[in-house]
């Protein structure tokens, strides 16, 4: 359990805290494991139900969901709107370009892997983005470098954007700012939410979960 009180943190203190927590959470949990096809299924239903022809996925991380099955299906399936092309980050300074998705890798300073691929800057109609977790306004606690930010920044043509999390962290207090992206679904756990228009139904969902930063001091069931 986190205490402090209200008064002596402010937002970016806030948010520290709650990735911090996060981190430490997500290095013990075994139950994604266990759950790790749901997710995969999870996705497969979603994209062939939104139809995408670009797309913009990662390549995985030890604490994010890993999506390399679900890549490889993606490439090897033929839909009714034709193959779906495969973009992935690659890391450029503060931000990272969009580059096609190729089998030959290598890893970055970051310990990510990223193709030989040359940046292109196509009309990404998905970013499929690995989040630590979440706050009332349904946008994204990342993991502290502001990539993903940039990058959905400097996109004339926005994305629907889906966030995925082998666990569900959520902050019912907002510790994000206007920049940070703001999702359009989120996948966690084995289940969907998608963000309502008034903010209030997906709001109601996600204050049932049982990770929750409350108001009126910061703590964690």
């Amino acid at each position: 359990m986190i205490k402090q009180t209200k008064n002596l943190l402010n937002q970016n203190d806030k948010k520290y805290i709650f990735r911090q927590y996060c981190k430490q959470k997500l290095k013990k949990n075994h139950i994604y494991f266990a759950k790790k096809n749901l997710f995969i299924k999870i996705l497969k239903h979603l994209f062939i139900s939104l139809k995408p022809k670009n797309v913009l996925l990662y390549m995985p991380m030890s604490f994010e969901v890993d999506i390399r099955e679900f890549i490889l299906w993606l490439k090897c399936t033929k839909f009714p709107q034709g193959k779906i092309k495969i973009f992935v980050p690659k890391v450029k300074k503060v931000s990272f370009d969009s580059v096609e998705f190729r089998l030959h890798t290598h890893k970055n300073d970051y310990g990510i892997y990223e193709p030989n691929s040359r940046a292109q800057t196509p009309k990404i109609d998905i970013m499929l983005v690995p989040i630590l977790g979440i706050d009332k306004t349904f946008r994204r606690i990342g993991f502290g470098k502001g990539m993903y930010d940039r990058f959905y920044a400097h996109l004339k043509h926005k994305p629907k954007v889906i966030f995925i999390a082998k666990k569900l962290y959520f902050s019912s207090e907002i510790i994000t700012q206007d920049y940070d992206i703001r999702g359009d679904y989120l996948i966690c756990d084995d289940k969907i939410i998608q963000r309502d228009l008034n903010d209030r139904n997906h709001y109601h969902k996600l204050t049932n979960k049982r990770c929750v930063l409350r108001r009126s001091s910061i703590f964690f069931k």
